[in-house]
């Protein structure tokens, strides 16, 4: 018997579980239909077998709606934990979904959350084994854009795992099944360039990848994780710096497989030679979490009421549902007096004259009440076909229009876009809001940013469409939209959605990264350069985009340019200068962090080139630390052997 879900973690139940519970119903109702209808039709059962089988189909859609809400929230949750550093917790929560579940979409999900998580502890080996399991799982023929999206992830994955470990031919045809995959995300896509950029350094074609880089900039920037991006960017220092530069040619460093690593010690397993140009923030003394938590979740009474007012005028009627609801079970009432009709009038009166019986009435009723439930289960059948074909198109115009943008083609792919919000399909055009809504803030123009998120909110009024959305897309409307009350001054506002955002919705894959996100703008906006800085001192892998991260980076060389360092304070300044985007956003987003860092000058200068060199001088007198140790256990492991000689 499976173990129950532990009740730290705080997971609720789903907002489909209503809807399933209905669906559960439903079917038992027509299944008693059937029940009734083989009970008194004719001495036969076969009246009611149509009528209990779409009872089942029902009941079945049900059971696995309920089923599935509960493994993605565990795996959603878990995802979550592990890029907030709790990795025990993670683990934890992916056992017990692997116990439970036999979704084969989710234990896909899980195969690539577990390669990632040993990915990240450095265990090459572990990924792969991993990574190919999700490769080579059989598909859910119910769950199939999700499937072959989460496919095209897992090639993408096993491809930098081979590229790591000196598989070329295999990371290359992962590359080539990735890149030509129609459901590839522009993350799957920048993965897969990353893949390919590991290939070119380990082969020492610096030309090849100078190139690859240039052309695959936007990609390997904007849709990569932090350490991935940060990997980026250390090909790119590798490749300015000269023959006679100051860094060492990268070895590959050791490290406890089971331990979590530092950025540089993630890259010396990815791509030694990368290893001594990785910059990454220092592990911070602790805190962090609970520091954006506050920053975030404090909400005060007025602005959590106006913000549970916004979240209510979301929300349609629900007259039309019952409205709908009733319906159903009149025509369910209408067809059982019907059949029933039917059955009675097929009797003829005794006689006795058994020739004289009609036949033809007895079939003809039998007849319409099998022909009754198959219609509704063929309807039911080709109803759910259609709207998989319908998904599968949309996700493809979608995804379309994500790497078109990702590739720089904004006016197609924005175009693409405004069309998808007009499609009948409320979810699909909420998705395409979303997608409008981030384009919009990327481009620093806020208010037609927060009317996306709007108008996307709007569109997911029903039940329906919010038990749909509920695990990814409604709270990612929500937490941009905090993100934008933050940005525009509207601070109250920006706490409280958070507020009910982790109320709401604690199963969300990306609460720690909206957190973050939220909390350093307040602290940003507010001129608290010093606390933003403080909440992004970690070597954590929270997910943020290209923009935050600059946000971040910003903050900290402003606050200490000495711990920055001279290259890391250049480089801001060279990315401000030749980004107009970036700095644009900066400059909309976060005016005094901007104005902190351009006012460094002189001294902040000097004060960076300081830090530089302590830094090289404590990395070189750690190097002679750990040499002078290395020489001090070879000489006692001679002296062993010279004393067991003896003996």
């Amino acid at each position: 018997m499976p173990r129950e879900l532990p009740a730290k973690f705080g997971i609720t139940p789903h907002a489909a579980r209503r809807l399933a519970n209905r669906q559960i119903v439903t079917g038992g109702a027509i299944a008693l239909l059937g029940a009734a209808a083989s009970a008194t039709g004719l001495g036969s059962a076969a009246a009611g077998v149509p009528f209990g089988m779409a009872g089942a189909l029902l009941i079945a859609i049900g059971l696995r709606t309920r089923s599935m809400g509960v493994a993605v929230q565990v795996v959603n949750k878990a995802h979550n934990l592990a890029a907030s550093g709790q990795r025990e917790d993670a683990a934890e929560l992916l056992d017990y979904a692997e116990e439970t579940c036999r979704s084969r979409y989710v234990l896909r999900v899980i195969d690539v959350q577990r390669a990632l998580a040993a990915m990240q502890r450095g265990d090459l080996a572990g990924a792969l084994v991993r990574a190919d399991a999700a490769v080579t799982r059989r598909t859910d023929p119910l769950a199939f854009h999700l499937e072959h999206a989460t496919i095209a992830a897992a090639h993408a994955l096993r491809a930098l795992l081979r590229a790591s470990t000196g598989d070329r031919d295999g990371a290359a045809a992962d590359i080539e099944v990735a890149r030509s995959s129609p459901y590839a995300s522009p993350e799957v896509l920048a993965r897969a360039a990353l893949a390919a950029a590991v290939l070119l350094e380990r082969s020492g074609d610096r030309e090849a990848l100078r190139a690859h880089l240039l052309r695959e900039r936007s990609l390997l920037v904007e849709h990569t994780r932090p350490r991935e991006r940060a990997l980026v960017r250390a090909y790119q220092r590798m490749l300015k710096a000269k023959a006679s530069s100051v860094y060492r040619t990268g070895a590959t460093r050791e490290a406890e497989p089971a331990g979590e690593l530092s950025a540089a010690d993630w890259a010396a397993r990815i791509s030694p030679d990368a290893a001594p140009f990785m910059r990454a923030p220092a592990l911070a003394a602790g805190g962090v979490e609970e520091l954006s938590r506050a920053g975030v979740e404090r909400a005060d009474a007025s602005a959590r009421t106006a913000a549970e007012g916004r979240a209510g005028s979301n929300r349609r009627p629900v007259a039309k549902a019952i409205r709908r609801t009733l319906l159903l079970w009149v025509s369910l009432v209408v067809s059982f007096l019907g059949v029933w009709t039917l059955l009675n009038s097929g009797q003829a009166p005794v006689a006795p004259d058994v020739e004289r019986l009609p036949a033809e009435p007895i079939v003809g009723p039998l007849a319409i009440v099998l022909a009754l439930p198959i219609f509704f289960i063929v309807v039911l059948v080709g109803a759910v076909l259609v709207n998989v074909v319908r998904v599968r198109k949309l996700s493809q115009r979608f995804v379309a229009a994500q790497v078109a943008i990702a590739k720089g083609e904004e006016q197609r792919g924005k175009g693409e876009l405004e069309a998808l919000t007009r499609t009948r399909a409320p979810v699909a055009a909420a998705q395409a809001h979303l997608a409008l809504a981030d384009l919009s803030e990327r481009q620093a123009e806020l208010p037609a940013a927060l009317a996306a998120c709007e108008a996307g909110l709007a569109l997911l009024g029903t039940e329906a469409a919010r038990a749909m959305a509920a695990d990814i897309l409604l709270p990612r409307l929500l937490a941009e939209r905090a993100f934008l009350f933050a940005a525009m001054d509207r601070s109250a506002d920006a706490r409280a959605e958070m507020a009910l955002l982790a109320e709401r919705y604690a199963s969300y894959p990306f609460l720690e990264r909206a957190r973050l996100r939220v909390a350093l703008v307040l602290r940003a906006r507010e001129g608290d350069i010093a606390g933003a800085a403080r909440l992004t001192e970690r070597d954590a892998d929270v997910p943020l985009n290209a923009r935050d991260e600059l946000l971040a980076d910003v903050c900290r060389a402003a606050v200490s340019p000495g711990t920055a360092g001279a290259g890391e304070v250049e480089r801001l300044r060279e990315e401000l200068r030749i980004e107009p985007a970036s700095r644009r956003w900066l400059s909309t987003i976060a005016p005094a962090a901007l104005a902190a860092f351009e006012r460094l000058g002189e001294h902040g200068d000097a004060e960076a080139l300081a830090g530089t060199e302590a830094l090289a001088e404590s990395e070189a007198l750690a190097e002679a630390e750990a040499l002078a140790e290395a020489e001090a256990l070879a000489e006692r492991a001679n002296v062993r052997q010279r004393d067991a000689g003896v003996a």
